[in-house]
């Protein structure tokens, strides 16, 4: 199965959700459908501890053990958010048993024996310039000032790279909450905390008559 992950490059989204069961992830039916689907352009509006940061890990690296020479660039508003995610994609591809050499395994980067890259980064314009991009990852997106995120666009133009847009909302400003309310092709998952199996309603009840 590995193999056959690795070797076909062709974009099957069963494979996705295939890896993400051979890694010990048992996908909640949102993930199945983010998962298996094949759309460029992902914004996911999600509550907190919901996992659309397992599916960004997921995406990540899928795409570096079965894109050779691909370059996946996960950002977040700062460094440490960043670092977060990109440990849950190095867990991943440890969980996966090595299935391709490293070149290089840093606290913030993974380069594999096929030429793909996993790169962490702030979500700052100036630290992102010179990449050519193949999948970007967004975490918090809501969060990221408007001027970075389109900074960084311009590292998918030549490749026609994908797009995940992850967050909680953040009010009613900013290019992620212009997007989510926009016309453009974007494939929109909302997952409310109280929609997931795995957090107890009186927790939740807890936070909600602690927190404003």
């Amino acid at each position: 199965e590995a193999a056959r992950q690795i070797g076909d490059t062709s974009p099957i989204p069963a494979y996705l959700v295939e890896f993400a069961m051979s890694v010990g992830i048992e996908p909640d039916p949102w993930q199945v459908e983010v998962l298996a689907s094949d759309h460029p352009r992902k914004i996911l509006c999600c509550g907190r501890q919901t996992g659309k940061s397992t599916v960004g890990a997921v995406l990540a690296v899928h795409k570096a053990l079965t894109r050779p020479g691909s370059t996946v660039l996960v950002v977040a508003p700062g460094e440490r958010q960043a670092k977060l995610l990109f440990q849950k994609a190095a867990r991943l591809y440890e969980q996966a048993g090595h299935p391709l050499p490293a070149h290089s395994h840093r606290r913030t980067g993974l380069e594999l024996a096929n030429g793909s890259v996993i790169e962490a980064l702030p979500a700052v314009e100036r630290t992102t310039r010179g990449y050519s991009v193949d999948l970007l990852v967004v975490d918090e997106a809501a969060a990221v000032p408007d001027e970075d995120y389109f900074g960084i666009l311009p590292s998918l133009i030549a490749t026609q790279g994908e797009q995940v847009l992850l967050s909680t909302p953040r009010g009613r400003r900013g290019f992620f909450f212009e997007l989510w309310h926009s016309d453009d092709d974007w494939q929109r998952m909302m997952v409310r905390s109280d929609e997931v199996g795995r957090i107890r309603p009186e927790d939740l009840e807890v936070f909600r008559s602690t927190m404003p």
